[in-house]
């Protein structure tokens, strides 16, 4: 599976992405989007906002506000999101691109897409991929949260101006945020 990680200002900019591929069964950790695939990433996750908002304020759930991790929140083709939000309104979007086979679009061993090694299975016995399944829930929120303790170190640094929507270029963040996507994911 192939992996597109964002993180999104309350004003919808950027302010860090990491692209990367699954590190489990036998995957070597690389993103394998094609050129259009990489070129279209960042519309979905955009595109995604819109359900991210509605969520966010629409009605509340028993404990008086909106749950910080989202889940699987949206689908454009064969791309999964799953959205973070931290109460500073800044968005962690995981857009996922299961291999082809995982998906049952291909017979066999078909090469096509992203081919990074991935769970599938995840899915039930079938082998395909299921992003509501719990198993994947939990590999993707313990990501966020991963990720999540790592962005509040982050912030709390006094040179870094996150309201001014300055992009993360810290190497030690990015090295976390590929640890823990080895780790879970």
């Amino acid at each position: 599976m192939s992996y597109n990680f964002t993180i999104l200002s309350p004003l919808d900019v950027p302010l860090f992405t990491h692209e990367f591929g699954t590190s489990r069964s036998g995957g070597d950790g690389i993103a394998r989007f094609t050129s259009t695939e990489r070129a279209q990433n960042p519309f979905i996750l955009h595109s995604a906002l819109d359900i991210v908002e509605e969520v966010q304020w629409g009605p509340s759930s028993t404990s008086g506000s909106a749950p910080m991790y989202l889940k699987h929140i949206d689908k454009y083709q064969n791309n999964f999101i799953s959205c973070w939000i931290t109460g500073g309104n800044v968005r962690f979007l995981l857009l996922t691109r299961p291999r082809d086979e995982a998906l049952g679009l291909t017979q066999g061993g078909g090469q096509r897409g992203s081919l990074a090694g991935g769970r599938a299975g995840l899915g039930g016995g079938s082998g395909l991929y299921n992003p509501t399944s719990p198993a994947t829930e939990e590999a993707v929120k313990n990501f966020f949260v991963d990720v999540y303790e790592n962005w509040v170190k982050t912030i709390m640094n006094p040179f870094f101006a996150v309201g001014n929507g300055e992009v993360v270029k810290s190497p030690v963040f990015r090295a976390r945020v590929a640890a823990a996507a080895k780790k879970y994911l």
